[in-house]
């Protein structure tokens, strides 16, 4: 027997109604054999099982993986893509998952004009910010804030990859992606994307697959929290996650 840390991401900790349990396997066993068990003794959780992914160890795993003692294997909801943790990828690149206001001044200025040569290469720079738009629902009143909860060591390194996707598919010189995790207030920004590259067509289509790719990708989860006190996970697909 083996014995598998599983640990339950946004949504996913409400369906199963824990955030992490430890179960024991069969030695050998698949991440489809400890999954099926999962759905068994977790009746809410197996209705949205078709939704779902996992990672084992952080890294995005397919149901044959073969487990092995001590392993951490994340169940993982549709993402809805944001404890400070940063760090730089390649140079020119800067990354950052932080609970603080974004310094959107600062981010702007890390993206620069210059390319690795020291000249001034950079010939579009694509900047996309996301901000808490305020709504009005006619049964839970006004929209408050956003609260934002992720896996972050695993965000930071799916962020990173998506830097080095930009830098080989477009001739990015820099990108700079900030998120913010915790609560975002109707108005301030939960995501900064700044992408420098030679052109502007560029640009303007590794932003667009940043945004678009973080948002489908990166562990990243949003609670909509309203004025009569109702909150709810936002469905990156549209809706509710109830």
């Amino acid at each position: 027997m083996v014995t598998i840390r599983v640990v339950y991401l946004g949504p996913a900790a409400d369906w199963a109604g824990v955030s992490q349990e430890r179960v024991s396997v069969d030695s050998g066993s698949s991440l489809g054999e400890l999954v099926a068990g999962l759905m068994g003794s977790h009746e809410a959780l197996s209705l949205r099982g078709a939704s779902l992914r996992y990672a084992v160890n952080e890294e995005f795993a397919q149901l044959e993986t073969v487990l092995s003692d001590g392993d951490e294997v994340a169940v993982i909801p549709p993402v809805s893509g944001g404890q400070g943790d940063e760090g730089a990828g390649a140079a020119g690149d800067f990354i950052e998952l932080t609970g603080d206001a974004l310094d959107v001044a600062g981010l702007r200025n890390r993206l620069g004009c210059k390319g690795l040569s020291g000249d001034f290469e950079v010939g579009g720079v694509v900047i996309f910010e996301g901000i808490t738009r305020y709504e009005l629902d006619d049964e839970r009143g006004g929209l408050l804030a956003l609260d934002y909860e992720a896996y972050g060591e695993m965000a930071v390194k799916e962020l990173r990859r998506l830097a080095v996707d930009v830098r080989e598919r477009w001739g990015a010189m820099s990108v700079v992606m900030a998120h913010r995790v915790g609560r975002v207030g109707c108005g301030e920004a939960s995501v900064f994307i700044g992408v420098a590259c030679g052109h502007r067509a560029e640009a303007f289509e590794a932003c667009r697959y940043l945004i678009d790719t973080l948002k489908k990708d990166v562990p990243i989860w949003k609670r909509e929290i309203w004025s009569d006190g109702e909150s709810s996970w936002v469905d990156p697909t549209g809706g509710e996650i109830a």
